[in-house]
Parts: structure tokens; sequence; C-alpha cells
């Protein structure tokens, strides 16, 4: 691997730390989004699906574009995804995508 993939790499999951970051930041600090996504949250069959689950998304999307024969700056979209799972694991605490909502 070289220089040029590495930073690629690097600055994709730095780049899905940023993004998850910033994103909770927003839902934290403006009432209008904590309300709608903390509070009331939308449910699909009584789970709750977390943001880290688009970084699966990013993942699959870098996995669909590599048996296709695209070349997507190789890794970029799987950077991403680990740095949007790994941002939204240390900001809940906890490993999750998919959560079955309490009654």
């Amino acid at each position: 691997m070289d220089t040029e993939h590495i930073f690629l790499l690097i600055m994709g999951l730095v780049g899905g730390i940023a993004a998850t970051w910033l994103f909770e930041q927003i839902l934290k600090t403006n009432k209008k989004f904590r309300k709608k996504y903390y509070e009331h949250p939308k449910f699909f069959w009584g789970y709750r699906i977390h943001h880290s689950t688009y970084g699966l998304v990013f993942i699959a999307l870098n996995v669909a574009l590599f048996f296709m024969d695209k070349k997507p700056n190789d890794l970029i979209y799987t950077a991403i995804g680990m740095g949007i799972i790994i941002m939204h694991t240390l900001s809940e605490g906890k490993f999750i995508f998919i959560e079955k909502q309490k009654n």
C-alpha cells in the first residue's frame, strides 16, 4: 500500500469521525432536532435504527463497488464507515446499530 492510499484511508476515517461528531453536536444543541431524534425517534417495527448503521451502509457500498469492478479510491468508503461506527460507539458507550425499544 503506497502513501496515497494510506492518506486516503486516514482522511476517510477522520472524515467519518468528524462528520459523526458534528451530527451528534447538532443533535445535542438544537432543540428541534433533539426533540425529533432523541426524545421521539422514528421506530421501525419497534426497533430504533442508530446512525452507526450508516457506517455499515458505507462499508456495503464499498464492497458492492469492489465486486462491480469499480475502483472508488480503494477503501475510502470503508474508512468513512469505520469512522462513523467508531465515533458512535465512543459517544454511546456501546457498540450498537439497531436496538429494540422498550415500551
